[in-house]
């Protein structure tokens, strides 16, 4: 017996997360907004997100060396929005000011709260998705963390952390 598609997409409507967008450098620069990204390992220290197949930044992921995971806070809605294609754009970087990673040579985002420069560590198998693992190569963050409010994504909407308890 097999479980119903809308019933499971109901279910994971239910679990809160981070944003995230995941750049690319090489001969263009490429970025997708990503939920489905998590810790893995402190040592070595890995990442891991996961992206649909057939997508083009799947493809850049296969492609490059390495990318980097760029989290969000909760002013960066529209930078959010902008890498999930909306609206739809030829080139999410085009205004936007940014460094490179050191070690992936991926675009780092203004203002994230954190960012990660990782090489691709390995790939794996997920169904309709591939499981991209990421070593940390680098770390760039803002602030000490304490005042910073994460951009969250809930039920489809976006939202924020209420009181720490």
């Amino acid at each position: 017996m097999g479980v119903d598609a809308q019933a499971f997409k109901d279910a994971l409507r239910r679990w809160v997360s981070g944003v995230t967008v995941v750049t690319i450098g090489g001969d263009s620069d490429h970025g997708m907004t990503a939920s489905s990204f998590s810790s893995l390992s402190l040592d070595p220290p890995l990442i891991l997100v996961c992206v649909k197949k057939g997508n083009a930044t799947h493809g850049r992921l296969l492609e490059e060396d390495g990318f980097a995971i760029n989290i969000l806070g909760t002013d960066h809605k529209d930078l959010s929005n902008r890498f999930a294609g909306y609206p739809p754009m030829e080139d999410r970087f085009a205004d936007l000011t940014f460094e490179r990673a050191p070690v992936s040579k991926a675009p780092l985002l203004p203002g994230a709260l954190a960012s990660l420069d990782c090489t691709r560590h390995a790939v794996y198998d997920g169904g309709d998705h591939s499981i991209f693992v990421g070593k940390v190569e680098g770390i760039s963050l803002q602030g000490d963390g304490t005042d910073l409010a994460p951009l969250m994504y809930y039920s489809g909407s976006y939202c924020t952390v209420g009181d720490r308890i």
